[in-house]
């Protein structure tokens, strides 16, 4: 498979390792001061910031080629993307994050909120750690978390997010519930960028052929 990578920091130089490593060929790089053209690529995948997003979806939209976002921050502006992905005709596929492990306990997270809603001497709470350079807090994964618990629970636990940039943490969400009898704990650390990357390689392979804005799980877990 062709690829465009759109944004070229450590997350875009993780991705390209592993398309290599995985068979697939980069054959465009967009920076910000670098605008090649597509040059034949099937998908592009974005890990920009969030004032490229838009740039991402207009270059995929104006040439159809489908679309993996990885970028977080830009949900505010989920309908627009959604329309005009929808009106240009290709996939794109988006994620608070890519890497699978992620997407596991997302459900776990429903399934949990749920369960507990159902004991009132249950709170929820959430806390996420990231390194010094990341600019959202809290993070896109801690507002799913916590958005998966608040559904499963009927709106009863609406679980409130400590956020830390400090460090150089890859990312750690640990979802929490406690009561005065007990504490049970939610965990997910990345050891890396490379889960990432892999899942956002997964999302380009599963999007081609695909119409609409579909989320990662929605594409590759259901």
């Amino acid at each position: 498979m062709k690829l465009a990578l759109h944004g070229y920091g450590k997350m875009g130089k993780a991705v390209e390792k592993i398309a290599k490593e995985t068979g697939h060929e980069v054959v465009a790089i967009f920076t910000s001061s670098k605008k090649p053209t597509l040059n034949g690529a099937e998908v592009m995948i974005d890990f920009s910031q969030v004032s490229g997003v838009d740039e991402a979806v207009s270059l995929a939209c104006d040439d159809r080629v489908d679309l993996v976002i990885g970028t977080t921050g830009w949900n505010d502006r989920l309908d627009a993307v959604r329309k005009r992905v929808e009106q240009a005709g290709i996939g794109c596929a988006y994620a608070s994050n890519f890497s699978p492990g992620a997407n596991v306990v997302f459900a776990l997270a429903r399934r949990a909120g749920e369960m507990f809603s159902r004991f009132p001497q249950y709170a929820a709470g959430m806390e996420e750690r990231h390194h010094a350079q990341k600019k959202d807090a809290p993070s896109g994964t801690a507002l799913r978390i916590a958005s998966e618990v608040k559904q499963g629970s009927g709106g009863k636990l609406d679980p409130p997010i400590v956020s830390s940039r400090v460090g150089s943490e890859f990312g750690l969400h640990t979802l929490f519930f406690d009561s005065p009898d007990d504490l049970i704990e939610i965990s997910h650390r990345a050891r890396g960028r490379e889960g990432f990357a892999r899942g956002a390689i997964l999302a380009a392979e599963k999007i081609r052929g695909q119409k609409g804005l579909l989320r990662f799980d929605e594409l590759v877990m259901r």
